[in-house]
């Protein structure tokens, strides 16, 4: 058997040269491109096998540009090769309970599954995506109108659309985003200090600082930004939606 080795290992290097792509060429995707990223995706690890998700390829203009105009307005969903939306499903579960003539009765769990298997999913097919060269963008601005998605869906109850996802043809080529140190996620038996914490923080305040003022020419560091971003809360119909469809989050 052949040992694991990191230097060859060319998905390794794909997931390393990710970048989110904003701009698009207008080549449509051909379907056999697609329906092989998606089996890729399905081959993602799935709680119990559930396989807890589906993903809804959005090819009616009409549909894109009401969700290109909620999530931003976003142009790239309408001008992207292929646009997805992703959603957490547990209404293949809700048939199958009542066609054994229970009830269907799963609470959170139940839904932070369906999400998690959605999302390593997802995360799979957008690395097959990238491997074929192609470019990818996730929108989480689909979230922003979550009954007038619903409504240009029609979305059964049991149904949650998660995020869209862009992908096509790069018409740009950004630099990659920095991250924060890998010594500032990797931890051994336990949860660091707030001081170390805020130790790997600052030295990537540095770094991202740096990567702004290249690619925009802003002084922005990460911590000012997530400082404004996290003491108001968004989206609140996002919870009510998810329960009006089903979930139960008790």
């Amino acid at each position: 058997m052949r040992q694991p080795s990191a230097s060859s290992a060319p998905a390794i290097e794909t997931m390393l040269a990710h970048r989110s792509i904003r701009r698009f060429k207008p080549d449509p995707i051909p379907d056999e491109d697609i329906r092989r990223a998606i089996e890729a995706g399905q081959m993602a690890s799935t709680s119990s096998n559930v396989q807890a998700y589906s993903i809804i390829r959005i090819t009616d203009p009409a549909i894109r540009s009401g969700i290109a105009e909620l999530a931003g307005p976003q142009p790239k969903v309408v001008e992207c090769g292929a646009f997805f939306v992703v959603c957490a499903d547990v209404r293949r579960h809700m048939l199958l309970t009542r066609q054994s003539g229970e009830e269907y009765d799963a609470k959170l769990e139940a839904f932070l599954v369906a999400v998690i298997d959605a999302s390593l999913f997802a995360q799979n097919a957008c690395v097959a995506f990238e491997s074929m060269g192609y470019g990818i963008c996730y929108i989480g601005g689909l979230r922003n109108d979550l009954n007038r998605v619903d409504e240009l869906l029609q979305l059964p109850r049991g149904v949650y659309p998660l995020y869209g996802l862009c992908v096509g043809i790069p018409g740009e080529d950004p630099m990659p985003r920095p991250r924060v140190d890998i010594d500032g996620v990797l931890f051994e038996n336990g949860y660091p200090s707030d001081d170390e914490v805020m130790r790997h923080i600052g030295s990537y305040d540095e770094v991202y600082e740096r990567y702004m003022h290249e690619r925009s020419g802003k002084q922005a560091t990460w911590s000012a930004m997530m400082a404004s971003k996290y003491t108001k809360a968004s989206r609140v119909d996002v919870g009510p939606y998810y329960r009006a469809k089903g979930a139960d989050v008790s």
